[in-house]
């Protein structure tokens, strides 16, 4: 079921897509159409070539400070979706793309891409200070072993 539903989104996305371009298309003329969809697609290229650059001077810096660099990784990745998205021509890929630039709805994906992975994922911290993992019955496994050597193994 899932699946059928990813294709319907999907097959709805082009359907809205090329209803979209056509319509600037009609509005504004064919070439100065092309003309903007290449312009967007060689933008989108170079934001992801830049932001790679970013992304791994800004890590980094986050790892000689002794910080966890999450918050770079995850500005990073929204970048080079938006990268991914000027790149597919189209109108709507790149309004999508702008909202992952913008700084201020930057923070709601970020705030809402985490809620998710908190819906779905359980996080367990462990610190130096708890205690060992203790069976629940005090049933004590007394055994030896003695080591024997292989005479077919090949490494010795």
């Amino acid at each position: 079921m899932p699946l059928l539903i990813i294709f319907f989104a999907l097959i709805l996305y082009i359907y809205c897509e090329l209803s979209l371009l056509v319509s600037v298309s009609a509005a504004l003329g064919v070439f100065p159409t092309l003309f903007l969809l290449i312009a967007i697609s060689v933008l989108g290229v170079w934001l992801v070539k830049l932001r790679g650059l970013y992304t791994m001077l800004s890590i980094r810096q986050d790892l000689t400070q002794g910080k966890l660099p999450t918050d770079a990784v995850i500005n990073s990745v929204l970048f080079i979706i938006a990268g991914i998205l000027l790149i597919i021509p189209g109108f709507i890929s790149d309004m999508l793309a702008i909202l992952c630039v913008l700084p201020f709805t930057r923070k709601l994906i970020k705030l809402w891409g985490l809620n998710m992975l908190k819906k779905r994922f359980q996080f367990v911290k462990f610190s130096a200070s708890q205690t060992a993992y203790r069976a629940k019955d005090n049933t004590v496994f007394d055994a030896e072993f003695e080591r024997q050597q292989d005479p077919d193994k090949w490494v010795k």
